[in-house]
């Protein structure tokens, strides 16, 4: 029997460390920029899991063009506090997360995008959060499900992740670049969270030029995010 913890766990374990952080912040804090998303500000942020969590743990579903759905939970919560997005979250999230344990291989993406969020979110702040946590070291193995479907779509070769010293490829054929990092630079790195400049200078071994629209999901940050001096 897998000792694995659940995805629904993962999510919650996400969310209370996310929220310990939210109880400690001043009204500034809040409406500080989040370099990861500089169109929302750490309130925003907040809004954006929790109003997922709040649809789609209700049974309300995007219909037509997803960004919008996005955008329209962060704009019908900004003139609230944070305490009071929290506090949603809070009551929310359990049904939710009862929703991703029942359906892991559907709902993968809702775990790991929260933990990008919450690395996102500490970062923005100043903060150091739990880059060695369990939650982290599945969301980089997760995220390769993305890298997968990049490379097929883009039609590129196969790509290898050495992560914690642990071999995944995805793709077709023989890999023909490597990255060898931790599961927190694997999850930053592949999730579009650092610098062209700062992809380059990673330990990857092969053509990453060549590569690199089939392993980044989303366009890369134009200033370091300085991560990495935390």
């Amino acid at each position: 029997m897998s000792d694995e913890i659940s995805l629904g766990t993962e999510y919650r374990n996400a969310r209370l460390r996310m929220q310990a952080l939210a109880s400690e912040l001043s009204d500034a804090d809040a409406e500080r920029v989040v370099g990861a998303c500089p169109e929302w500000t750490v309130k925003d942020l907040f809004s954006h899991v929790t109003g997922i969590a709040t649809d789609l743990g209700s049974g309300k579903r995007p219909s037509g063009d997803t960004q919008a759905w996005v955008d329209a939970q962060v704009a019908d919560r900004r003139s609230r506090s944070l305490e009071s997005v929290v506090a949603e979250w809070n009551e929310n999230a359990p049904a939710f997360e009862s929703m991703i344990d029942a359906a892991p291989q559907a709902l993968w993406t809702l775990t790991y995008d929260t933990v990008v969020h919450e690395h996102d979110l500490f970062t923005a702040v100043g903060r150091r959060g739990a880059r060695d946590s369990s939650g982290v070291a599945r969301s980089a193995v997760l995220g390769l499900k993305l890298v997968k479907g990049d490379l097929r779509a883009k039609e590129l070769p196969a790509f290898r992740a050495i992560i914690d010293g642990v071999e995944h490829v995805v793709g077709e054929g023989e890999p023909v670049l490597t990255l060898t990092a931790t599961a927190f630079e694997t999850l930053r790195l592949l999730g579009s969270r650092r610098t062209l400049a700062e992809m380059r200078s990673a330990d990857f071994s092969g053509d990453l030029d060549a590569m690199l629209s089939g392993i980044v999901h989303m366009d890369l940050p134009e200033v370091s995010l300085g991560e990495t001096s935390l």
